[in-house]
C-alpha cells in the first residue's frame, strides 16, 4: 500500500535537496517512476495536471497510471507557494 508524506519545516533545512536524493539515488529505476516540480505563484491547476499526466501511461479509456511493473513517486516543491497579486 502506498503512503503520502508531507515534510515540513523551515526555509534552508534541505528538505528539497534530502527529497531530490532519494528520489534520484534511493528508488530502482526498474521499480518506479519519479516526477519532480516545484510550484510558483503563477501554476495553474492545468499545468500540474499536464505534468503529472505526462508520465503516466494511458492503461484504457479515462484509466492512467505509472508505466507497468512500476510504482509513480511524485515530489511537488514549495507547495505552499502564495497567490499571484493582482
Amino acid at each position: 500500500k502506498g503512503y503520502n508524506i508531507l515534510i515540513s519545516g523551515p526555509t534552508g533545512t534541505a528538505k528539497t535537496a534530502s527529497i531530490q536524493g532519494m528520489l534520484l539515488q534511493g528508488f530502482s529505476a526498474d521499480s518506479y517512476s519519479t516526477n519532480a516540480f516545484a510550484f510558483s505563484a503563477q501554476t495553474t491547476a492545468n499545468q500540474t495536471q499536464d505534468v503529472i499526466d505526462g508520465k503516466l501511461d494511458k492503461r484504457k479509456k479515462g484509466t492512467f497510471g505509472p508505466p507497468p511493473n512500476k510504482k509513480m513517486l511524485v515530489f511537488i516543491d514549495d507547495l505552499n507557494m502564495p497567490f499571484k497579486e493582482e
